[in-house]
């Protein structure tokens, strides 16, 4: 096991002591409602971004976002091998961005703010800079995600996922 390797199994084990852990988790799970679930998380690593009052969908960005984080500090430890392990691992949050992305380029549902995914990303920045469901489609037939068949929100879903899976599986 070369040096990179080691850094990354020691970074991974050190961040291990952050984890909910089972009986943080279950205590979250069975919260009586959203409020007493963010309480709950608010004093653990993924309280970060956490507000008070946040709703389930900001609840679930904040939650998905600190994870990102985590594999994004994660990634910076590894070979070149482990961070593109970590890179197929982190498809869902450019799925994810795309997919909201798309709602906002067609008008089905307001901007997010996106995940940042620094050297995660696939091809986020140039998917980011797309103005029309068309544009989107010809950046991502050009990047590794591959044609999604059509430019609709279910087509470009439904084919960044099988282009994450396909590709996870090859590795």
């Amino acid at each position: 096991m070369g040096a990179g390797w080691v850094a990354g199994v020691t970074r991974a084990r050190a961040m291990l002591s952050r984890a909910l852990g089972r009986e943080k988790a279950e205590e979250v799970a069975s919260a009586p409602g959203l409020d007493d679930a963010v309480r709950g998380l608010s004093a653990t690593a993924y309280g970060h971004d956490l507000l008070p009052g946040a709703s389930l969908a900001d609840a679930q960005q904040a939650v998905g976002a600190t994870l990102l984080w985590h594999l994004r500090v994660l990634a910076g430890w590894q070979p070149p091998a482990g961070a593109n392990a970590l890179r197929l691992l982190a498809s869902g949050f450019e799925i994810a961005n795309t997919r909201d992305h798309l709602r906002a380029l067609t008008g089905s549902g307001p901007p997010r703010s996106p995940y940042r995914l620094g050297t995660l990303a696939t091809a986020w920045p140039l998917l980011a800079r797309t103005r029309s469901p068309q544009e989107l489609r010809a950046a991502l037939t050009a990047s590794a995600w591959g044609d999604p068949g059509a430019a609709s929100p279910a087509a470009v879903a439904t084919g960044m996922r099988v282009s994450a899976a396909v590709r996870t599986a090859a590795a």
